[in-house]
């Protein structure tokens, strides 16, 4: 799911989903499950386990927010999955880093094309430049 949800009528709900995906985004409510939140008091729930790949940890990805240019760089504003959607918990991530969720990206950027994305990088070498490397 990339939007946000609305009420069409009686047991109908609306997505604001990808088009390109080619999904109807019209559900009936029994389809769909409501969030469940703690009823202790002050009580947060903890993010998932780290999956590990090739010896390394790695999160999943839940929703990109924002883009900027950073040193000439691409990042992300990236929301992470089983945490809950407190701004202060999401994390500015090198574009790189992103590698394993392709669509999030793709679909950030189908919905926000006027944000900055990979077609606003400018590489240039020295030998472009008429420079030599030393």
């Amino acid at each position: 799911m990339v939007g946000s949800l609305s009420n069409l009528e009686g047991n109908q709900h609306s997505f604001l989903l990808a088009q390109w995906k080619s999904i109807h985004p019209v559900f009936h409510i029994s389809l769909l499950e409501t969030v469940k939140t703690s009823t202790i008091l002050n009580r947060h729930q903890e993010p998932p386990p780290s999956i590990i790949i090739e010896e390394e940890e790695e999160w999943e990805v839940s929703q990109i927010l924002d883009s900027k240019l950073k040193r000439g760089k691409l990042w992300y504003l990236v929301e992470w999955k089983g945490i809950s959607q407190d701004p202060e918990r999401s994390t500015w991530e090198a574009a790189r880093n992103l590698m394993n969720c392709p669509e999030l990206v793709k679909d950030f950027h189908y919905l926000y094309p006027d944000k900055t994305g990979p077609n606003d990088l400018r590489h240039f070498s020295f030998m472009v430049l008429g420079g030599e490397r030393n």
